[in-house]
């Protein structure tokens, strides 16, 4: 039988740095609301996300999808994740994940979504609009790159 993580954390990024001299995660440019100027579009600058868990027992297959919460479509998957687990369950796991580039289709909402062996732990919800406003300063020159919007 499989004992189910528990999922403590899970944030998206425009970065996440890790100190060289103690391993801590700075997490930078935190977001839950993206926009573009149409659609369909999708979000292609760098991104992160980054997942903390605990109760995690031994090698433990874990997944992050990425969710159209209005028809339950899986737009995004990512299997196993890389991750080193302790001899320890009660320890906490921290894995930083660098995203692909991935789909708004509309407006709307979805969801990060983490799994462990295959059940799902936890998710974050994402809000999509559309905005006609310019793209932010830190962003590339691609026009169809559309900006994360801080809440």
């Amino acid at each position: 039988m499989n004992v189910r993580p528990i999922l403590q954390s899970l944030v998206l990024a425009d970065h996440i740095y890790i100190d060289a001299k103690t391993g801590k995660k700075i997490i930078a440019g935190t977001f839950n609301h993206l926009a573009a100027p149409e659609f369909p579009s999708s979000f292609g600058r760098t991104t992160y996300a980054f997942i903390s868990m605990t109760e995690v027992h031994g090698n433990t297959p874990v997944t992050l999808k990425y969710t159209d919460l209005s028809n339950s479509e899986t737009l995004l998957e990512i299997r196993d994740l890389p991750m080193e687990a302790p001899n320890d369950p009660l320890a906490t796991v921290e894995m930083v994940v660098e995203l692909p580039r991935f789909p708004m289709p509309h407006e709307g909402i979805f969801a990060f979504e983490v799994y462990a062996h295959d059940e799902q732990i936890g998710s974050l919800r994402i809000q999509v609009s559309q905005s006609n406003d310019e793209v932010m300063a830190d962003e590339s020159d691609d026009e169809d790159e559309p900006e994360s919007e801080d809440d």
